[in-house]
């Protein structure tokens, strides 16, 4: 009897001891899902038993606002210190593949979940049926589909790089009222003329930062050695901006906390919030389907590895967009997950996590689909298959102007509506619930970004594992070519055939930095940074000689 209490307390004593082991190792996760208990208890009780101002509101939501604050303000450094060490670490074929394979993995999958969002909405028809009130609504905007893809070329070059680091150019079309004189005209009444009026808008402008980060980050690999040193300094301010991220964390809980405690404050019209859950189920279905299955499938069946190992190496990250919804504030999370969990090559998350960040949103393309097609439902109106078709793109082309912040979604979905003519008014019934929805399309944004870090790094080994290989021998062997002018061309890895200077010798050129520059047909002047020419005397019986003491090196 007594080896039988006691054989129970111990099997107890062991069950906590596991519990209390697994709180402590995964001490964020635990700490985070608490806050957000808490966070929505709090907002009940604050919602029943107290009228809350709007002041009143404001001072509660101050605490999560300063963990966004927080967030942002190391994300500009985080993603142009990582783009630019990560590009010119990278040698230019390999940087290349890179490209090209997350490329292909960024519009894949985005074509992926526009069709899963496209699909879902058609089969189930969310807006038949529901007859939105209609009330008084504002006035709606004038929105031009040319005019958004154009500032989204504005803001690839942007003016002032250091403007870009708070604020992106916009254009809006503006109703000027016109004299009677002006018009030439004999009649007495004013006419309106509508005009482009160009100005900054607050927000980070990330899209023009990667794009120069990419350009200079390439310089500095051209440059070689003369460049190492600032990228020295960049990668050291890069590895200092994560220490401050993990201090940022520990204020994490107590941030989340409040956060959700202001929303749930704030929201008032649960009544539309339930009428839309058909509209809401189908985004849920769809992310379910792409985040849960699709992803990992993609991942399973490219590289043959387990993608439960992602899931569990990233949930850090993925619990830390469900709660702040900002795929740009959770990045610095995010690169802490994939190079200390799950070991990635830092090449490779420097150069795709920030490009990822902003251009590969899968959650947010589904949204817009779905929500593009619901409005049409709810105005009775048909769309054709090339109608679907362009909203299927403008849905994909929207989701990469995005800048990564909360609740982007509204202006998206502006966006998406007019390509195709639908009543862009409508779509402010959206607002309700896109609250709760952005949350989860930043989760699966940031799922499909680590997913595609993990699989081109699995797929890119070999070529970085020869690129240190390469760097570990002090560089690569660059030989001479000569074209049938007699121009001389530098020939790297033996793409090209040597180049003889005379019947009795080979050059081998080697050299360190990976640019190599050539002048002169009779190569009397060469400007390389480090070159070693190594004459080696040739035997026309035996061409190897391995005796270097009748060799020459200058």
């Amino acid at each position: 009897m007594q080896s039988s209490e006691s054989n129970s307390g111990s099997d107890s004593t062991g069950c906590l001891k596991t519990v209390w082991n697994y709180i402590i190792h995964h001490k964020f996760i635990v700490s985070s899902l608490g806050a957000v208990a808490l966070g929505i208890i709090l907002g009940f009780i604050l919602k029943i038993f107290l009228n809350l101002s709007e002041l009143d509101q404001q001072y509660l939501s101050f605490p999560g606002e300063m963990l966004m604050r927080m967030l942002q303000a190391v994300t500009v450094p985080l993603i142009v210190t990582s783009v630019i060490t990560g590009v010119s670490g990278l040698s230019v074929k390999t940087s290349k593949r890179i490209a090209g394979r997350a490329a292909a993995y960024f519009v894949s999958t985005t074509v992926m979940s526009v069709t899963i969002g496209l699909v879902l909405v058609l089969m189930i028809k969310p807006g038949i049926g529901y007859a939105a009130e209609k009330g008084e609504t504002e006035d709606e905007e004038a929105f031009s589909t040319v005019d958004a893809l154009l500032d989204l070329v504005r803001n690839m070059v942007p003016q002032n790089l250091i403007q870009a680091c708070f604020r992106q150019y916009k254009t809006e079309r503006v109703e000027f009222e016109i004299d009677a004189d002006e018009q030439n005209s004999s009649l007495e009444t004013n006419g309106t003329e509508l005009r482009l009026v160009g100005h900054y808008v607050e927000g980070a402008n990330t899209l023009g930062l990667i794009v120069w980060s990419f350009v200079f980050g390439l310089i500095l690999n051209v440059m070689g050695e003369r460049g190492e040193v600032l990228v020295e300094v960049l990668t050291v301010l890069n590895e200092s901006t994560k220490r401050m991220v993990k201090l940022i964390l520990g204020y994490l809980p107590f941030g989340v906390l409040f956060l959700i405690a202001s929303h749930v404050v704030e929201v008032h019209d649960w009544e539309t919030t339930f009428k839309l859950g058909k509209f809401m189920v189908v985004v849920f279905v769809g992310l379910i389907i792409h985040g849960v299955i699709v992803l990992p499938l993609v991942y399973f069946v490219c590289v043959r590895k387990n993608p439960i190992t992602v899931v569990r190496g990233v949930s850090s990250a993925l619990l830390t967009a469900l709660v702040i919804s900002s795929s740009s504030a959770t990045l610095p999370i995010t690169f802490q997950c994939c190079e200390e969990k799950l070991i990635i090559d830092k090449r490779i998350t420097r150069f795709m996590l920030p490009i990822g960040t902003n251009i590969n949103m899968d959650g947010t393309a589904l949204y817009e689909v779905v929500a593009a097609v619901f409005i049409a439902q709810l105005n009775n109106i048909p769309l054709d298959i090339s109608q679907l078709l362009t909203l299927s793109v403008t849905s994909a082309v929207s989701s990469i102007g995005a800048a990564g912040i909360p609740a982007t979604g509204a202006v998206t979905t502006l966006f998406v509506l007019t390509s195709i003519g639908l009543p862009a008014k409508e779509a402010s019934i959206l607002v309700v619930v896109e609250w709760l929805l952005d949350r989860c399309n930043t989760v699966v944004n940031v799922f499909g970004d680590c997913v595609g870090v993990a699989l081109v790094n699995e797929i890119s080994m070999k070529e970085l594992e020869e690129m240190d290989r390469h760097r570990a021998h002090g560089g690569d062997q660059v030989h001479m070519s000569q074209d049938s002018d007699g121009v001389m061309y530098p020939a790297v890895d033996g793409e090209d055939e040597y180049f003889q200077a005379s019947e009795d010798s080979a050059l081998d050129f080697q050299h360190t930095p990976e640019y190599l520059s050539v002048w002169d047909s009779d190569a009397e002047i060469c400007t390389p940074s480090k070159i070693q020419v190594h004459i080696r005397s040739q035997d026309s019986d035996d061409y190897d000689d391995d005796d270097d003491d009748d060799d020459e090196f200058f």
